[in-house]
């Protein structure tokens, strides 16, 4: 008799059961690498989200990039013979469908493979990837996190001072005080380092992001210890995700304790863990938007320095002018199903970019391969412009055409 197929969802609490149970899971390894960074998609740059992160980094990866096996292949480095895939999966409002003529034949590419196209759906769907890390591609030069502008330590100062959040300092307690909405900290100087102090005082933040006027996170049912422990998985998935995301460390600390409440409240509830995870992506995205706020702030003095004449010819462009080997502030170039917008040109030949599709910002530098294709994209195109484009749907769902994507020469495990 054929053992049934659990969900995902079952298999990844069935592992962080197990991970836990032998001291060797995400929340049990420290970040100490100022080399770590959430996980991204290597042809799109785009990266994954919640639940999806998740899966990835309980893979315990040193490379950040991921990709399908013919995204590798593209990318030319292809995936090496017996690898083993990691499934993750998604909901999404649209997919690739077969094109046929009016005959009902097959509509043909260039290159004698049958046309897809991309449709939306009555209904959302959830959708499955297998993904290949880039450990596991062959040719892929070792990767290294792009130098940023700011320090950990300055960033996380930026999103502290920008929340307005209330932060009290004295004693020897780490907590958040619902009651006065107020963040309590020991002294920067009783820390072993800034960074340890910054990783502790953006963990507070995240409970600082449940009250009702923010993110208004209550948990579900249970006893009071039990909310506790559902409120902590979430905010420390959170700190672990913002650790990737900042460089900034990552240990358990004082939440050792809650090991043993996760693997139960997960063992009797399965789901709850994905739940989680997308309630600290929510975190994280709250938290994130007050460094971008800055940003998009600093842009707008910028502009306003300038004569108003010249304000007047930043701000509306009819017929912008593309250097073929650089990006230009407010391009907006279609690429791989969604578009990016080019919000800044920082130092260092690095851009600071949207995602339309989810309106997610991030940094790129021009020595990437989301670079490369956005250039190759914008100079043989007839597509771009200046102005903002119509929501879509979430990047993950761009990435993957199951048509064109679905590959079985490699040992792909559920």
């Amino acid at each position: 008799m054929s053992t049934p197929f659990k969900p995902l969802s079952e298999q990844i609490a069935g592992k962080m059961i197990a991970d836990i149970k032998a001291g060797t899971s995400i929340f049990q390894r420290p970040n100490n690498s100022m080399n770590s960074a959430l996980p991204f998609n290597i042809e799109s740059g785009h990266r994954y989200a919640g639940p999806s992160a998740l899966v990835l980094l309980m893979q315990k990866r040193d490379d950040p990039r991921w990709g399908t096996s013919n995204q590798a292949n593209r990318n030319h480095t292809a995936v090496v013979k017996g690898a083993t895939g990691t499934l993750i999966n998604f909901m999404s409002s649209y997919e690739y469908q077969k094109v046929v003529d009016e005959k009902g034949e097959p509509v043909l590419k260039e290159n004698e493979k049958q046309r897809t196209e991309r449709v939306k759906l009555d209904e959302p769907k959830q959708v499955e990837a297998w993904l290949f890390n880039g450990e596991q591609m062959r040719k892929l030069p070792r990767w290294e996190k792009e130098p940023m502008d700011l320090s950990p330590a300055e960033r996380a100062q930026v999103i502290l001072d920008n929340s307005k959040a209330v932060i009290e300092h004295g004693g020897d307690d780490m907590f958040y005080d619902t009651r006065l909405d107020t963040i309590v900290l020991p002294e920067i100087e009783q820390f072993k380092n800034p960074e340890q102090y910054y990783a502790e005082a953006l963990h507070q933040l995240a409970h600082w992001t449940s009250a009702e006027d923010r993110l208004n996170r209550q948990a579900e049912g249970g006893a009071d210890q039990s909310l506790m422990a559902r409120e902590e998985l979430r905010t420390n998935l959170a700190s672990l995700f913002l650790s990737k995301e900042l460089n900034l460390p990552y240990d358990l600390n004082d939440h050792v304790g809650y090991l043993n409440s996760w693997s139960q409240i997960v063992k009797e509830e399965p789901a709850e863990l994905f739940k989680a995870a997308s309630d600290a992506q929510k975190i994280v995205d709250h938290i994130m938007a007050f460094e971008q706020k800055v940003e998009e702030e600093q842009e707008i003095a910028n502009e306003n320095d300038l004569p108003e004449g010249l304000q007047q010819s930043v701000n509306v462009q009819d017929s912008p002018k593309f250097n073929p080997e650089r990006l230009t502030k407010g391009e907006i170039i279609p690429h791989n199903g969604t578009e990016f917008k080019v919000l800044a040109e920082l130092k260092n030949n690095v851009y600071n970019m949207q995602d339309l599709s989810d309106k997610r910002k991030f940094k790129m530098g021009s020595d990437s391969g989301l670079f490369a294709s956005l250039i190759e994209a914008r100079n043989n195109s007839q597509e771009i412009s200046t102005g903002m484009a119509a929501e879509r749907e979430p990047a993950q769902a761009e990435e993957f055409n199951q048509a064109e994507d679905m590959d079985n020469s490699y040992q792909m495990q559920r």
